[in-house]
């Protein structure tokens, strides 16, 4: 009789530790799952309309490798991996942003972010020109908590996927990181909604999504970097549009910069799909149900979405603090029965 109590006491913690990490992680993000996004830039776009800012003492070794021979090019001089130093990347051509599960093992996850941009101007103080420059970073993925962490501290939330049956409320962390010369920046969820883009199909490089959808929007991190030959002020926010079936990051908005580009190095960026601004423009014109987002649009995923069904609104969070106390309830009840056969 003890030993089938034990099991069952076993297998009550055990549900509630599945619980947990599934709460956060969703079913698709298993070992080589991949989403890329990409922003689309023809050739007879204007120079400069994409910029994305990078601190190089906030890269890693494999990073500043890539960017290092075009620094010293532009610059004329050797350039260290610990220099307070921001540089402007000017891609010209289409980029890709991916999202990479490299592992999954117990609550943790690794996620690769790999960041690859086309015919790149790099400049400070005079222009070195890139045809292809990769930055990257694997990140380490708290399952039970949903956030990246680094050296044991929580440092940013994924933007690829969110929870759509529990999703970060106003207030939430997204991002939580030291920049150096640059003090803390926080960056919470200012706003989710279950409502924009109602009655209006969102169209992606990959293919069309109907509504409802979840829309996520951040404040704006302040900020202003200064050293010994630059002066960089500004502000980074991130938002954008979620599949409600998957939790899958559809796309977006032009000027959003998402936290793991930030963990990366990255401090601020404006990356606009032109050709999807353009066909936007056109939309309206039309006076179409259909729209695209100006940013990072959803370009390639091994995520498979389901049918189409109704979506609700995540109910109060009671009920997760009710079935909590459902379960704790049955474990007393055990405890007080098996003292009682004794």
């Amino acid at each position: 009789m003890r030993t089938k109590i034990m099991l069952t006491l076993y297998v009550l913690i055990f549900y509630l530790g599945a619980t947990t990490v599934s709460a956060t992680a969703p079913a698709w993000l298993t070992p080589g799952t991949y989403a890329t996004y990409a922003v689309v830039v023809p050739k007879d776009a204007r120079f400069g309309i994409n910029s994305v800012m990078v601190k190089l003492d906030m890269l890693n070794e494999c990073s500043f490798e890539a960017l290092y021979p075009y620094l010293v090019k532009a610059e004329g001089r050797n350039v260290s991996r610990d220099e307070n130093y921001v540089t402007a990347l000017w891609p010209t051509g289409t980029s890709y942003l991916t999202f990479r599960v490299l592992s999954v093992d117990n609550d943790t996850a690794k996620i690769l972010v790999r960041l690859e941009l086309h015919d790149v101007a790099i400049e400070r103080p005079d222009l070195a020109n890139a045809s292809v420059l990769v930055l990257s970073e694997v990140l380490t993925l708290d399952l039970r908590t949903g956030m990246y962490v680094r050296n044991g501290t929580p440092a940013g939330r994924p933007s690829f996927f969110i929870n759509p049956s529990n999703p970060p409320d106003p207030g939430a962390v997204l991002l939580n990181v030291t920049v150096p010369e640059g003090g803390t920046w926080l960056m919470t969820v200012k706003n989710l909604s279950y409502s924009r883009y109602r009655g209006f199909e969102v169209l992606t490089h990959l293919r069309t999504f109907h509504p409802p959808f979840i829309y996520l929007e951040s404040d704006v991190v302040q900020f202003n970097l200064h050293g010994p030959d630059y002066s960089f002020s500004g502000g980074t926010a991130f938002s954008a549009l979620y599949d409600p079936s998957t939790g899958l990051m559809i796309a977006s908005d032009m000027s959003s910069t998402p936290p793991e580009l930030v963990l990366m190095g990255v401090v601020g960026s404006t990356m606009e799909d032109v050709n999807a601004s353009r066909a936007l423009r056109k939309l309206l014109a039309e006076n179409s149900n259909r729209r695209w987002l100006q940013g990072w649009n959803l370009y390639a995923t091994n995520v498979e979405f389901q049918d189409e069904h109704p979506f609700e609104r995540p109910g109060s969070p009671l009920v997760y603090y009710f079935a909590l106390s459902v379960l704790i309830a049955i474990a007393v009840g055990i405890r007080d029965f098996w003292r009682w056969v004794r």
